[in-house]
């Protein structure tokens, strides 16, 4: 009993040195404070006031529980309609940073991610992002290859032997060899070589997945094989123009290109 007398004693002083604070700080009145005229109340109806804070008032008023659940139901959807934009196929090229990198694509098809970086002077992270999101939406195809992953844009219209030969030609070593026997048709190995200042080793290498592809085909005339464009790539290697230098910064292995 007495332990609880004394807690009881203790709270009263503290709350009354608590009300010190606000007793010092009063100040003395002596004239009466100026007659101020009220302004004219301006009638607000009920349709000026928005719908939310009716419906909220209204609750708060018969369903009093109810309030803070609607209150957080109205927040989300207000949250929901002004601070989200729901990203689709149609609007995913409003965000300016990704229709850079969409734009990228398209004029350097076959493209991997670390030219992207160089090119558009974005971080990586950043870059996969916008990617992975334009894949996603379908405006972009990724197309995996020996060097990685590379990207196209989606045109319904580009088939894959069109996206091999764009992978390729951002490749320097093999642009450089597409762009000798497309102008050169019918070069042998040792010719090829020559033109590049390559190994014949090193042409080989390069040859063989432009001729699985299809890309090149090999032709054995007495003693020489030589090589020309197919039909069917020539074309697509002329559009994508196999003469523009690699953008990949890439290095001919072996030869010091």
């Amino acid at each position: 009993m007495v332990t609880g007398m004394r807690i009881t004693g203790i709270a009263l002083v503290i709350f009354c040195l608590a009300l010190l604070p606000s007793a010092a700080s009063a100040t003395a009145v002596q004239d009466a404070y100026p007659e101020k005229v009220p302004l004219d109340l301006m009638p607000v109806y009920v349709w000026n006031i928005p719908l939310d804070i009716v419906i909220l008032g209204l609750v708060s008023v018969f369903v009093p529980v109810l309030f803070v659940p609607m209150q957080l139901v109205f927040s989300l959807l207000a949250w929901l309609h002004f601070g989200h934009k729901r990203v689709l196929r149609n609007n995913v090229l409003e965000n300016e940073t990704r229709n850079a990198v969409y734009l990228c694509i398209r004029d350097n098809p076959g493209i991997n991610t670390s030219s992207l970086s160089q090119l558009l002077g974005m971080n990586i992270g950043t870059l996969r992002y916008h990617v992975e999101l334009l894949c996603r939406m379908g405006k972009v195809v990724p197309e995996p290859n020996s060097r990685g992953m590379r990207y196209y844009v989606d045109t319904g219209t580009c088939p894959g032997l069109e996206r091999k030969v764009a992978g390729y030609l951002n490749e320097q070593a093999k642009s450089r060899i597409l762009n000798v026997v497309l102008q050169h048709p019918g070069s042998t190995r040792k010719e090829i070589a020559a033109r590049l200042i390559m190994s014949g080793a090193n042409v080989t290498w390069h040859m063989k997945p432009l001729l699985r592809d299809g890309i090149v085909r090999d032709e054995k005339r007495g003693r020489f094989v030589r090589y020309y464009i197919c039909a069917d790539a020539k074309e697509c290697v002329q559009a994508h123009g196999s003469g523009k230098p690699a953008i990949s910064g890439e290095r001919v292995p072996g030869t010091g290109i």
